[in-house]
């Protein structure tokens, strides 16, 4: 169960796993609700096996959150499943009272979180409130995941969910064709990008525990280098205002072709769980400069496929800088991650991580 099906890693990850469930036989349904706002559905959505809960959606709304709630716990008594997987926090909450109100009817309860809300995200009085709910969710779960061994730590050190009932699962990201970097910049309206130039990646959300402003900063100082920004979000204006002339902004774009488009990748975050784009940019064989935050460095060997850097645009600047004066040490970090990406992030993997903690959430009941 997830709120929405918005554009996003969590999106993916849900579509790569029922995926791969549905060719493993396994029956799957995905309960949801609908964008609001100004928000975009991930078109993945069209592939998955959805049901619609029609008061269910991203803002908190008392009285169809409990409508919700009651479309969910008719749902799942007509279903009957083995095991009611919830993903996100809204659907965490709503997801997991609704499976509690069946009482000893209820299936087992998995929550995985993707990445924790205590950082970047809300005021200590928010967090506060979270980590109060999460930690009364989590003792009611069967099992909770984690999209990354630091994820899983830090539930762990908030004393959210005790270390004997939380597992790190990876996501599965499915391997796909590069196409001519000329080719993926026409597409992008960049053409007049490379050539003796290299181009550096940013695929996120734009908002603000991305740190999209630390982006225009590194590229300020990076002027022998191309920036490329994709993604779309709150601080999309401020990231066009601000963006120097190495720095173009395309919006939401599809990862193949964006990476496609690239030399190397970016991530300039505060906080992340398994960041997606890092291992669509290792698909493409490509090395990343990540800042080294949550699971970041799960994603990106440091010295190996990479650098992880600390939290600052001179160090981040400094790392493309050092990557882009050895073309071939780059060449050498971007096959490595691709080699290791296909094996660690595969789709088959993610399957057989999440049926063996489903089949441990079963057994526990």
């Amino acid at each position: 169960m997830i709120a929405r099906v918005n554009l996003g890693g969590t999106a993916r990850w849900l579509e790569t796993l029922t995926a791969e469930q549905m060719a493993a036989g396994q029956e799957v349904v995905v309960a949801t609700g609908h964008v609001q706002g100004d928000e975009v559905e991930d078109p993945g959505a069209d592939t998955m096996p959805l049901v619609r809960l029609d008061r269910l959606g991203r803002a908190v709304s008392p009285l169809d959150d409990v409508m919700a709630l009651r479309e969910l716990r008719d749902l799942i008594g007509d279903l009957q499943p083995d095991v009611v997987n919830t993903h996100t926090a809204k659907a965490g909450l709503v997801g997991r009272a609704a499976a509690l109100s069946l009482g000893r009817r209820r299936p087992a309860l998995v929550h995985t979180v993707h990445g924790h809300l205590l950082k970047g995200y809300f005021s200590a009085t928010t967090v506060r409130g979270i980590s109060m709910t999460e930690k009364l969710m989590a003792s009611a779960s069967d099992l909770v995941l984690a999209a990354g061994q630091k994820v899983r730590d830090d539930l762990v050190a908030a004393r959210i969910v005790s270390a004997d009932k939380v597992v790190v699962v990876r996501p599965g990201v499915r391997d796909f064709t590069r196409i001519d970097p000329g080719l993926a910049r026409a597409e992008l309206g960049i053409a007049d990008l490379g050539g003796d130039r290299p181009v550096a990646g940013w695929l996120a959300r734009v908002v603000r525990v991305k740190r999209p402003d630390r982006l225009v900063a590194v590229a300020k100082v990076t002027p022998g280098v191309d920036f490329i920004a994709g993604g779309d979000g709150a601080l999309r204006p401020g990231l066009d205002e601000h963006a120097p002339g190495n720095l173009r902004t395309l919006g939401w774009a599809e990862p193949a072709t964006f990476w496609s488009a690239c030399d190397l990748a970016v991530l300039t975050s505060d906080n992340e769980a398994m960041p997606y784009s890092l291992v669509e940019a290792a698909l493409a064989g490509l090395a990343t400069v990540t800042t080294n935050a949550g699971s970041a460095s799960e994603v990106v060997v440091d010295g190996v496929t990479g650098l992880v850097v600390p939290l600052s645009p001179m160090a981040v600047a400094r790392g493309v800088q050092q990557l882009v004066a050895d073309p071939a040490a780059m060449a050498a970090m971007g096959a490595a991650a691709r080699e290791r990406a296909l094996v660690e992030f595969s789709p088959a993997r993610m399957l057989i991580e999440h049926t063996a903690a489903y089949e441990r959430a079963v057994a526990s009941r």
